[in-house]
């Protein structure tokens, strides 16, 4: 037999893989959230879609020039619109009752004095309404002053008007946050489940009395060692395969025009994945060994679950505001990074040196954590009868470090 089958560590590792990827709730949760993402996605993408369908503008007895400042105004402002024209108003009135025109714009004479009227089937919008009265008020303009000899490239070149932006607006934007909230989200949520995954295997074991027979032939550590590598093996698998899906699906449907971005982000969330993991799946595993019974489970895992929650909720409020001074702060302090981190890889709003420097003190916080939870693990794992209190575990902690 194989050096690395004899290992006992791969073995356990091995032990919970084979068992737990094969389990009804982890399949039946991968599918369930794989459809979800899949089919919100394409659902998004559809009314995401609907929202940029240029708007249908009908034109009666406008002139060449009017329609094509009615274009020109339009592109201006960033309004997307089509034009059609028609033959009369009556027409016009009732292609914009049955939906089949946005708006209309009715052109007409009366005493030699040019009019427009705008036609809606309610309250016009405000983007389209806007449009039409810029374009034929210059239109007008331009008209008026073509009759009195004026030429209206001498007026308008007469002077120049610029504007500049200290902090130029992305267009992808919008973009770039769903993906990083999306992102962290998954991160999120799976370092939860699973580090609970981690807690309550812990925990049936030693109820079910499992754990006296594997320490006869493993060290604590290893069987600790073991569980959280198997545990977290699934756990990543899971992150890959509804990351690729999401990735792969907002991709195909148009709703990321920005793959290269999404692409980054999706490996910033499984590097971060795996720092994350490690912190709270050894904590939750000392959790787990610190009782005796799943009853008591929640309890001695709450200030855990808090910081999970704390860490994701920083993220969630503070997309909106990532150059404010506290996310500027806490974004360097680990374990908040491993969920701002990947948000700001995403927005931009972060260096290299931050990725780096964030990336290495979160590791090191892993390690810290890593230590903590096998000093509490060794010494707690074979207790029975009441719940271990953090204090207590703690003053495990100072006893291993003074051996």
């Amino acid at each position: 037999m194989s050096t690395r089958s004899n290992n006992p560590v791969l073995l356990i590792a091995r032990r919970e893989i084979s068992t737990r990827a094969r389990t009804r709730s982890y399949l039946v949760t991968t599918v369930l959230l794989l459809v979800v993402i899949v089919v919100g996605i394409i659902v998004w993408s559809a009314f995401a879609g609907g929202s940029d369908k240029p708007a249908t503008i009908g034109t009666v007895n406008a002139s060449t020039g009017l329609s094509e400042q009615i274009t020109q105004t339009a592109q201006a402002t960033g309004t997307s619109v089509r034009l059609r024209a028609v033959d009369s108003a009556d027409a016009a009135r009732s292609d914009v009752a049955a939906g089949r025109l946005d708006i209309a714009l009715v052109s007409s004479t009366d005493n030699g004095k040019q009019t427009y009227t705008a036609i809606s089937k309610s309250t016009p919008d405000a983007s389209l309404e806007g449009v039409l009265r810029s374009a034929t008020a210059q239109y007008g303009l331009s008209t008026a002053l073509a009759a009195r000899g004026v030429d209206l490239d001498e007026v308008t070149t007469a002077s120049t008007f610029t504007t500049v932006a200290t902090t130029p607006d992305r267009p992808d934007e919008g973009q770039r946050i769903a993906i990083a909230l999306v992102g962290m989200s998954l991160l999120m949520f799976t370092v939860l489940t699973s580090g609970m995954m981690v807690a309550g295997g812990v925990v049936e074991e030693k109820t079910s009395r499992v754990v006296e027979i594997l320490l006869s032939t493993t060290r604590p550590l290893q069987l600790m060692w073991g569980k959280i590598l198997g545990i977290g093996a699934i756990a990543f698998a899971q992150v890959v395969v509804l990351g690729a899906a999401a990735l792969i699906t907002a991709t195909a449907t148009g709703l990321v025009s920005i793959p290269t971005t999404a692409l980054w982000t999706y490996l910033a969330t499984l590097a971060w994945f795996i720092l994350g993991f490690g912190f709270f799946a050894s904590l939750y595993a000392a959790t787990g060994a610190m009782v005796s019974r799943q009853e008591d489970l929640g309890s001695t895992a709450t200030p855990l679950t808090f910081l999970v929650m704390a860490v994701m909720y920083v993220g969630y409020f503070g997309v909106a505001s990532l150059d404010s001074t506290f996310m500027r702060v806490i974004s360097w302090i680990p374990p908040f990074s491993a969920s701002t981190m990947p948000i700001r890889i995403a927005t931009g709003h972060t260096t290299a040196v931050q990725v780096i420097v964030t990336f290495v003190s979160m590791a090191l916080l892993c390690a810290v954590a890593v230590w903590i939870a096998a000093r509490i693990y060794q010494r707690s794992i074979l207790r029975t009868g009441s719940k271990v209190k953090w204090s207590e575990a703690l003053g495990m902690v100072r006893a291993g470090a003074a051996d």
